[in-house]
């Protein structure tokens, strides 16, 4: 794997995005069920012309993959090519002493989001979902790593997290796919989808600042958009404070994809 990897990243930028666009077309025609999950899944929340609109999600996709195969450790294009909106408001966060809870989705370039920030400012520690092939896990782990972030493992105990938090650490999420028990919902989108609450849980018992974060790609030039934080009223009762601060991170979300929705991993069944 890591001598594939390495070849491919002597590859132009084109041929990679070529290669990759083929093999997901190959993807989105052959996987009918994974096709008319992320058709569906448009339908539903956007509307529209929903199999273009799956079509094109699918190839940004492909492109994302060959533009981080191809730069995702190059800090000479980072630190050339990207910039930072909203510094002030992580800056605002971590003054409060609490540590900072990055989250994001499945939106955009979510892998350069981290590395790029580690290389223009400061490493985080990431919290992941291992992936099952083992080799592959390694070779991810390794590149994401590369940009000096910390990768955690999401089966670490939660009270590991917390420890972390507590001494005023940053920590990355990944929060839009279904977790915990499913129990906890928030509405996507007009329907409700099973989430897991844990970055409320912390806003509220720890009182951490919580600031939504995403790439903005515009033709060569890429910026990391940090926005305002959000943080728990801790005068609520517990549930409806989590509650509040799981919904105003998902409105977020929402008003991300509607602005641009081939830019969302849409494969994903939010909704099952």
């Amino acid at each position: 794997m890591r001598f594939v990897y390495g070849f491919l990243r002597l590859w132009p930028l084109c041929c990679l995005k070529a290669l990759f666009r083929t093999v997901v077309l190959l993807v989105y025609l052959i996987l009918s069920k994974r096709r008319r999950i992320t058709q569906n899944n448009i339908r539903y929340a956007i509307g529209g012309d929903y199999k273009k609109l799956a079509l094109r999600s699918y190839l940004y996709f492909a492109d994302m993959v060959a533009f981080n195969v191809k730069y995702l450790q190059n800090r000479a294009f980072i630190e050339k090519h990207f910039n930072i909106e909203g510094y002030e408001n992580y800056l605002k966060a971590k003054s409060l002493g609490r540590g900072v809870i990055f989250t994001t989705a499945h939106f955009g370039n979510w892998e350069m989001l981290v590395c790029a920030f580690a290389v223009l400012k400061e490493p985080i520690n990431i919290m992941v979902r291992p992936i099952d092939n083992k080799s592959v896990d390694e070779l991810v782990e390794s590149i994401r790593s590369s940009c000096e972030n910390k990768v955690l493992s999401s089966r670490m105990s939660a009270f590991e997290f917390i420890r972390m938090l507590k001494k005023g650490e940053v920590l990355g999420i990944l929060i839009d796919q279904a977790g915990g028990d499913g129990s906890f919902k928030v509405n996507f989108f007009g329907r409700k989808a099973k989430v897991s609450e844990s970055v409320g849980v912390f806003a509220c018992k720890l009182g951490v600042p919580v600031l939504p974060a995403y790439l903005k790609e515009e033709n060569n030039s890429f910026t990391i958009v940090i926005e305002k934080a959000i943080l728990c009223d801790r005068d609520k009762p517990k549930r409806e404070a989590i509650q509040e601060v799981m919904d105003r991170v998902y409105e977020r979300f929402e008003a991300w994809i509607k602005s641009q929705p081939h830019k969302y991993f849409w494969m994903h069944n939010r909704w099952k």
